[in-house]
């Protein structure tokens, strides 16, 4: 229900020259969709996704993130640092459990031709920030990126995400290539 009313929250909050993105990306048993807006004019934006594995479980985010050129004398290179706070649910084992993940972002351009982009996150949760069965849950994916316009980019990802719960080894929820596109508005 939370997730629900963050999502409509980021929907219907348009701050002065908000920007807004829809990401979506697909594997042969994966996928992944998530939405995003500017909250603030300073670079705080705040997200919501939503993954799921044809067979090993889903996972539902909520995030926010202050994201900020790295390198504001040159060639654009857009940095995040936040928190996710994750619904995991592995199918594989019957279990749930809740997380709060720290996390950062890294975004830019080839330099001299900004059609290719390269980008990536992580997102680790240690035990003291995950609750109820779970040890730890941790995510990370590397893109190349061809931007076909302006606010229009495919991409070529991979993935991974694992989820530890007491008593279990580490279960991966996706481990391997993806392929996806995101939208600015």
């Amino acid at each position: 229900m939370g997730l629900a009313v963050l999502a409509v929250s980021l929907c219907t909050i348009q701050p002065a020259l908000a920007s807004s993105y829809l990401n979506l990306n697909v594997s042969d048993h994966a996928a992944r969709v998530s939405l995003g807006t500017d909250l603030t004019s300073s670079g705080l934006v705040g997200s919501v996704g939503y993954f799921t594995h044809s067979a090993r479980g889903s996972v539902a985010d909520a995030g926010l993130s202050l994201v900020a050129n790295a390198n504001p004398g040159g060639h654009a290179i857009w940095v995040g640092l936040g928190a996710r706070a994750l619904f995991v649910d592995a199918s594989l084992v019957h279990k749930s459990a809740t997380a709060l993940g720290l996390g950062a972002s890294i975004n830019t351009t080839w330099i001299g031709y900004n059609r290719i982009g390269v980008g990536g996150h992580v997102y680790y949760a240690p035990a003291v920030t995950s609750f109820g069965m779970a040890r730890s849950y941790l995510e990370y994916e590397a893109r190349v990126e061809y931007y076909l316009l302006r606010h229009g980019r495919v991409y070529l990802a991979y993935r991974h995400i694992g989820v530890s719960y007491a008593g279990t080894p580490t279960l991966t929820l996706d481990s391997g290539l993806d392929v996806g596109f995101r939208i600015s508005f």
